[in-house]
């Protein structure tokens, strides 16, 4: 477990970092989202470029065409994830949503891949389902304090795209697992390829949200100074260590997947999740009433008892046959 230390700790602190300056860049200037999602994939291109693909001169081991599902919902997943932060939906209600990923895995897994699970993995996944409808409900009540009729009609009906979104990513989400899952059993696995591939051949979409790219990249130019670095501009650097973090957090949570079980891996990244939410509530002093804590709770009470963690083991294969 010794050598699990690094892996475990870069993922909490480069994910739980990145999260706090994703957070930041969303409250100052919400319609950066798009540049956001842009300079990361450009960023974690730039790197793979370099030391992965080494100019394109490594073959690679899985052919572009093996990518093309995966590619796709990789860049739709994470441009409306993000995008749904500038409709309104506050970090700690994303950050509970996008934990409920179990509950659309086990939907596509049983509706595409024909698994079974067990009754008490279906308990699990409605405790979640719950537990982020509650939330959901506590976050539609707030808001519109200090609003006009027509503000707090035009802010509930932005938001409700803003869950919509939250909700086809968390499906999306699902789906791209599953996309990954049988490239992975076609080709082999290849992490490091695979995270360049993903993120290098999505660049040219981008070019569909030039403009929106370009308007934001004046925004934060327009930015105050960041204190350290006179001249310039706060929110660049924000941008940029949000970059550097979202690399570090891919690559520590594809090095714990080598080192430790999908137990160990979901305990963490559950961990990861929960401080983000404390963090979000405590430093960006966000709103979270006894509903929302109720339905934090019932989401990763039952993340962990879907990964079992009370058994002391992985679940039983046998937990997901196939139905004959």
């Amino acid at each position: 477990m010794a050598s699990a230390a690094a892996p475990i700790l870069g993922v909490l602190g480069s994910c739980m970092g990145c999260m706090v300056f994703v957070e930041n860049i969303a409250k100052q200037e919400p319609a950066a989202m798009n540049l956001m999602t842009f300079s990361t994939f450009l960023f974690i291109s730039s790197i793979g470029l370099v030391f992965t693909s080494k100019f394109f001169t490594v073959k690679n081991q899985i052919p572009l065409e093996g990518y093309f599902k995966t590619v796709s919902m990789f860049f739709i997943v994470n441009v409306v994830n993000n995008q749904a932060l500038n409709f309104h939906v506050p970090v700690p209600l994303h950050i509970i949503f996008r934990s409920g990923s179990l509950l659309a895995t086990l939907i596509l897994s049983v509706v595409i891949v024909g698994k079974s699970y067990s009754a008490r993995k279906y308990i699990s996944v409605f405790a979640i389902t719950v537990g982020i409808v509650i939330c959901t409900l506590a976050t539609s009540s707030q808001g519109d304090s200090g609003l006009s009729m027509e503000e707090a009609s035009k802010h509930y009906k932005e938001w409700s795209i803003g869950i919509a979104m939250l909700t086809f990513a968390l499906l999306a989400s699902a789906y791209l697992a599953i996309c990954q899952q049988q490239m992975y059993e076609k080709y082999g696995k290849h992490p490091d390829e695979a995270m360049f591939i993903t993120h290098f051949v999505s660049l040219p979409f981008f070019l569909v949200m030039g403009g929106d790219i370009v308007s934001a990249s004046t925004k934060l130019s327009a930015s105050a100074p960041y204190a350290l670095i006179p001249g310039v501009p706060s929110l660049w650097v924000d941008l940029f260590a949000s970059c550097v973090l979202q690399y570090g957090c891919i690559k520590y949570v594809y090095q714990l997947n080598s080192r430790v079980d999908s137990l160990t891996v979901t305990l963490v990244v559950t961990l990861r999740k929960f401080l983000s939410l404390i963090v979000s509530i405590v430093y960006f002093k966000n709103p979270f009433t006894a509903q929302h804590w109720v339905g934090a709770l019932l989401v990763f009470a039952g993340t962990l008892a879907f990964a079992d963690i009370w058994g002391g083991q992985p679940a039983k294969k046998q937990e997901e046959k196939k139905k004959q």
